[in-house]
């Protein structure tokens, strides 16, 4: 590990303590119509309250909003009311850390504490008409507004921007990051891989970075905001990788897999070992109005004992179901219907930060 970095990202399957999100608010930039704002408003609210059902959420909400969405919930949810813009907050919030060691605890037993890294947010490389002021400065304001045993813990501050989603992590110093976000020069002016890689060390305690060009076809720019890592891999634990694996050659995606598959084949982790891939099926569904659509399996989110899967009401359902079965034995499996997410620019990854656990509960 980085001896000079005191913080690491957890594994996806360590335990999570609660979930963050954003009840989607009225003028984003992917909600210009109202009927396109209640669609987008119910499926965040259907999956807020799904996960809610075993991990507490809390769904931060505009003032504006905060007599609207009573409308929306059928359980009661934990709110903050708070201004932000937009309502990916996976993709514009803080990244939570957790201490290498155990810290000093006021007399008691020590133990490791919560941080979160603030990157910056610049509103997806300065895309018009998406506002992001009140995104990057909102980590610091709820550092500032909750009580620590609501709060995102030690608030560490970058220079540089680094969605969510932009890379993905074993937890165990290796991560599979995004050259298309990082390095795009409308987020990041002046940077390239070895400085991204300098500044992921240093707060994130990576070792080793393994770079792919970009992510699926639908989201990537310039019509996309990006083109995020998470819908094309997953790790499942140090030395096996999950795949997005698009076989159908008439989809743009074929190529981006294949390119990720060469890259993986001959990559190693930060211990030296090579990876064992295991492809995860495209949903059989190509294209939609909108052209090739970007559906992934890979868009699930593990929460301690249970999984929250997407599912597409397509063929090939069953068939990742089965696989995700028999690679997580011991988690239970969820089906939520992901098509409304991901026809808004969403997907469940996207709109959910879960926060790691870092002590038992009283």
């Amino acid at each position: 590990m980085v001896l000079g970095s005191r913080w690491v990202v957890p594994a996806e399957t360590e335990p999570v303590q609660r979930v963050w999100m954003s009840f989607p608010r009225a003028g984003a930039a992917n909600f210009r119509a109202s009927w396109q704002l209640s669609s987008a408003r119910r499926a965040w609210v259907r999956l807020a309250e799904d996960i809610d059902n075993h991990v507490p959420v809390t769904l931060l909400v505009d003032p504006d909003d905060q007599r609207t969405v009573a409308s929306y919930v059928s359980k009661p949810l934990d709110v903050v009311v708070i201004p932000f813009d937009n309502a990916s907050i996976r993709r514009t919030a803080a990244t939570m850390v957790v201490s290498r060691q155990a810290q000093a605890n006021s007399g008691r037993r020590p133990r490791r504490v919560l941080g979160m890294v603030d990157f910056t947010f610049n509103g997806f490389g300065h895309l018009p008409g998406v506002a992001y002021g009140l995104d990057d400065t909102l980590p610091g304001t709820l550092s500032e507004l909750l009580p620590g045993d609501r709060g995102w813990g030690q608030r560490n501050l970058s220079m540089m921007v680094g969605e969510g989603g932009s890379w993905v992590t074993d937890g165990a110093g290796t991560a599979i990051a995004s050259e298309a976000i990082l390095t795009d020069q409308r987020r990041n002016p002046g940077w390239n891989t070895r400085s991204v890689e300098r500044e992921m060390r240093r707060n994130l305690g990576l070792e080793h970075i393994i770079w792919i060009p970009k992510g699926l076809t639908r989201g990537s720019a310039p019509v996309g905001w990006g083109g995020y890592v998470d819908q094309v891999v997953a790790f499942h634990s140090p030395g096996r990788v999950l795949l997005h694996n698009q076989p159908d050659p008439t989809h743009p995606d074929h190529e981006v897999t294949q390119q990720v598959r060469e890259i993986l084949s001959t990559a190693h982790d930060a211990t030296g070992q090579g990876f064992e891939i295991v492809d995860v099926p495209a949903p059989q569904t190509h294209s939609d109005l909108n052209g090739p659509v970007n559906w992934s399996y890979l868009d699930y989110l593990i929460l301690n004992d249970v999984i929250i899967m997407p599912r597409f009401i397509d063929p090939f359902d069953a068939q990742a179901f089965e696989l995700m079965q028999k690679l997580y034995p011991e988690h239970r499996l969820i089906q939520f219907t992901a098509q409304a997410l991901f026809d808004h620019g969403a997907s469940i990854r996207a709109i959910t930060l879960p926060q790691p656990r870092v002590s038992r509960r009283r």
